[in-house]
């Protein structure tokens, strides 16, 4: 038996819903709402006791981080295979993956939590806040949550996190103008994880990813939603749907 806990279709969620999908993977889908903090209630610790999705639980055993589930998925199950054959392009694809999450998934994390935490904590009394911080088991999430919420964070660092995000697009251009996919000519994992943070900038920062300026990656962006795996991902349930696209066209500014 294999089950999903999961966000809606987006960032590190996304990343295991289109593996998952590509793979023909059947999963049973449990969606955990992190408007409600449902990711630190008692009953989901059991399962992660870092509170964070997505988690995958196969014949009972815990695996947690996507980029580790997505390489669990592509080894274990049958289907299309997610990873090069050929060792060096599986070394490239790794280094794509680890790439996204130290350098670019923290930084559109960082501004998308500075621009749009406060559609949660506006709603809550400060102690109804304190009550729901306190109940994280990360002190650097605790910490994150804090700061994002009181907007503390300064212009150098949010700068900074937009030029990683520019760096983060300058270099999926690069490569995608030396091979057809991230990490040579086979759709693999590299694909996955860069189109979960990459795959909303054309609408949220159309100013840095456009047919003009990154036409490359415009193709590259057209072709993954094409497949049927991501659009299956992207089809998702998401009771949260109308907050996000809300949240979402207010940080249409943010990389500007």
């Amino acid at each position: 038996m294999l089950d999903l806990y999961h966000a809606e279709p987006a960032a590190n969620s996304l990343k295991s819903l289109i593996a998952i999908k590509e793979k023909g993977v059947p999963f049973v889908s449990h969606f955990v709402n992190l408007h409600k903090f449902e990711q630190h209630e008692p009953a989901f610790v059991k399962i992660n006791p870092n509170g964070q999705v997505p988690a995958l639980v196969h014949d009972g055993r815990v695996i947690t981080e996507s980029t580790v589930i997505n390489e669990y998925i592509d080894e274990v199950f049958e289907g299309p295979p997610l990873k090069p054959a050929d060792p060096y392009w599986r070394a490239r694809m790794r280094i794509w993956t680890k790439f996204v999450d130290e350098y670019f998934c923290p930084a559109l994390s960082f501004i998308a939590w500075h621009h749009m935490i406060h559609n949660i904590t506006d709603k809550l009394t400060p102690q109804e806040f304190e009550a729901k911080v306190a109940r994280i088991p990360l002190k650097e999430q605790q910490d994150k949550w804090r700061t994002a919420a009181r907007q503390g964070y300064t212009r150098e660092q949010l700068e900074g996190w937009r030029h990683q995000v520019r760096t983060s697009i300058e270099r999926m251009e690069g490569q995608l103008g030396e091979t057809a996919w991230l990490a040579g000519t086979q759709f693999s994992l590299a694909d996955v994880s860069c189109y979960a943070m990459a795959g909303g900038l054309p609408r949220i920062a159309a100013n840095l990813v456009n047919p003009r300026a990154t036409p490359r990656l415009i193709d590259w962006h057209a072709r993954m939603e094409a497949r049927p795996g991501v659009q299956a991902a992207l089809a998702m349930p998401n009771p949260v749907r109308e907050v996000v696209e809300g949240g979402r066209s207010s940080m249409a500014s943010m990389f500007g």
